[in-house]
């Protein structure tokens, strides 16, 4: 049975992974409904209590692992930027809800006040497992999505420690506070120290590069077990900081090598979250959660619309963000695998030490999981549109992968269209001349997701890669494309295949489907060879001009994008349509230049001619105010 619960444990979890990768939702949701069918309050397909306390080791160490991996994700830089909100929200924030969710659950379903006062710790939590996929396919602001996973990675240690006390607190039937203060001591001395040396140890293997890229990561992975294991025996509950601090540790380190290890680190975290979800929520019992009632129903609503907000509006002022800010933040509070790994927890040590209360916290722990998922998951698709961020064009970016001479002819044409340009690439010299001119850069692996989401990129983002690698271009489309939902990705190719981006994945944009040789026109634009040249697209004689020159002089021509007023695309066709106002093209020295910028001279003397249709023409003296007008008969 302990096979074949493990076995199925991992293929639902994968299996729901599938399910929401294709929805564009948080797995959480899927992960819980197919855990409880497949659970013996369901189908009966695997038994989690066969597994015995192998079950609850697995969850100590999923949890250790995700966090560190959430630690890795943090980004010094951008919670500087909102130090001020996160600091509140990881304060007030915390004895707001955590008071809030322990009056909900006294008053409205009857529990105790000690087993009220656990759930209001658990429900502190947010869930960065959550979060951070429900993120990828919303369009926020950037300060509202750093706020959210920095809150929510920093969050979960804090609400794990403050769960064990209060367990403490119940087990011990009345712990003074002086012995409540040094546990709190203890436990995060302990973690702070073994986080950091971890952190530490974990940075010189690393950037020591004695061991090759596959077999550091799984140093560091065994070097995070050991801390957690070290830190648990020092001080129980220890190890979920210590594990947040090393993450966080390496992450503000700046290593060169940390886009593999974040790969690593995310594969597996995306395996254990799956396992653990589909274990924990099969030994859930169905009827548990349906026994709630309306009166659990209430104490979900109460979270999502009482504690929550006021959470939120309490924590972040005015100076911190706008209305609209601490509306989406306010809206956005879902709980995810450390809150039900540490209610399941919580409930066997209730029934070990005799208290009763463990059933009725762990179904109202998964019921408040799902009804904050499912509304955060809702409000991920529908703030968007009612804030105004889809239509807000300052918000929108641009993308362009690769720093070289005509990635800056393509930022400079990108940041005419309105949208904020970053550049990104994996060399910090290549970079400079972009911050020269006070641009965005991003230092980092295009191979890399977490790379795009320094960059900010967002499902209605436009993301060019124009490297010199055609294979990494199109590993930059896909990536961004399932990823992150962008919808149109920007891909160069020096050899474009034909059917690529019509019958071959029709989502792709190719730069100038003739192809691009970038190395070529970057050399040309270094000489000084090649210039920028706009030219109106109206004109039925001036596309079949070009067209014919685009055929005739292939090299010495490259289309770049087309104009519709201010809107830019970078799909363009030299076909009949006449949809654009103009063209903006790259043309190298030669015949082609020389035959356009004719063109364009004699289409400025035509615009300085009288036209032929000119009433005036057809009378001569009408302007003429020298005569007297003429006498009515």
């Amino acid at each position: 049975m302990i096979l074949t619960t493990l076995v199925l444990a991992v293929c639902l979890g994968i299996l729901a992974q599938t399910l929401a990768s294709q929805l564009k939702m948080p797995a959480i949701l899927p992960l819980l409904l197919l855990g409880i069918a497949a659970g013996p309050s369901g189908l009966g397909l695997f038994e989690p209590a066969s597994l015995g306390g192998t079950l609850e080791a697995l969850i100590h160490l999923g949890v250790a692992v995700i966090l560190f991996e959430g630690g890795l994700s943090l980004d010094p830089r951008r919670l500087r930027k909102v130090q001020g909100a996160v600091r509140n929200l990881l304060t007030i924030g915390v004895v707001v809800s955590g008071v809030g969710g322990a009056l909900l659950a006294h008053y409205l379903v009857g529990m105790s006040w000690q087993t009220a006062a656990l759930f209001g710790a658990i429900v502190t939590v947010t869930g960065p497992t959550v979060i951070a996929p429900l993120l990828r396919h919303t369009i926020a602001p950037r300060p509202v999505k750093t706020i959210l996973l920095s809150e929510g990675l920093i969050i979960d240690g804090i609400g794990a420690l403050l769960a064990y006390l209060a367990l403490q607190y119940i087990e011990r039937q009345g712990m003074p506070m002086a012995a409540l203060g040094q546990e709190v001591i203890k436990v995060t001395a302990t973690g702070l120290i073994l986080g950091f040396v971890g952190g530490a140890i974990g940075k010189s293997v690393i950037s020591s590069r004695r061991f090759d890229a596959e077999l550091s990561h799984l140093i560091t992975f065994a070097l995070l077990m050991l801390m957690y294991w070290v830190a648990e025996g020092q001080a129980e509950q220890s190890g979920i900081l210590a594990a947040v601090v090393m993450g966080f540790t390496l992450s503000s380190s700046r290593l060169p090598d940390m886009g593999g290890l974040r790969d690593f680190k995310e594969h597996l975290t995306t395996l254990l979250i799956s396992v653990l979800f589909v274990l924990l929520s099969g030994q859930l019992r169905l009827e548990e959660i349906l026994g709630l009632g309306w009166n659990g129903a209430l104490v979900a609503v109460g979270l999502i619309f009482v504690v929550r907000p006021l959470s939120v509006f309490l924590s972040v002022w005015p100076n911190h963000l706008g209305l609209k800010e601490r509306f989406f933040l306010a809206m956005t509070a879902p709980r995810g695998i450390v809150a039900a790994a540490v209610a399941s927890l919580g409930a066997r040590e209730l029934h070990h030490a005799g208290v009763e209360g463990g059933s009725l916290l762990e179904g109202l722990v998964y019921l408040s999981i799902l009804a904050t998922g499912a509304w955060a998951t809702l409000m991920s698709v529908a703030l968007p549109i009612w804030l105004g961020y889809r239509d807000d064009r300052s918000r929108k970016r641009a993308i362009v992968i690769g720093a070289h001479p005509l990635a800056e002819v393509l930022v400079s044409m990108v940041r005419r269209s309105g949208r904020t340009t970053v550049v990104v690439d994996s060399s910090s010299w290549r970079l400079d001349k972009f911050r020269r001119q006070n641009l965005e850069t991003v230092r980092g692996d295009a191979r890399d997701a977490g790379t795009f989401e320094k960059a900010g990129v967002e499902s209605d983002s436009m993301v060019i890669a124009a490297t010199t690698n055609d294979e990494l271009n199109l590993l930059i489309g896909e990536l961004v494309h399932h990823d992150f939902d962008v919808h149109h990705p920007v891909v160069a190719l020096q050899v474009p295949p034909e059917d690529l981006g019509r019958r071959s994945r029709a989502w792709i944009d190719v730069l100038s489907d003739r192809g691009v040789e970038i190395p070529r026109w970057n050399r040309l634009l270094e000489e000084n060879r090649a210039e920028v040249v706009e030219i109106p697209w109206e004109e039925k004689r001036v596309r079949e001009r070009i067209r014919d020159l685009a055929e005739e002089k292939p090299k010495e021509l490259l289309v770049l994008g087309a104009w519709k007023g201010e809107s830019l695309s970078l799909r363009v066709s030299l076909g009949p349509s006449s949809a654009w106002d103009s063209l903006t093209l790259l043309v190298s020295e030669g015949e082609a230049k020389q035959r356009i910028l004719s063109l364009l001279e004699e289409l400025a003397q035509e615009a300085e001619e009288p036209s032929a249709e000119d009433p005036n023409l057809l009378d001569p003296l009408a302007d003429d105010e020298s005569l007297p007008a003429p006498q009515e008969p």
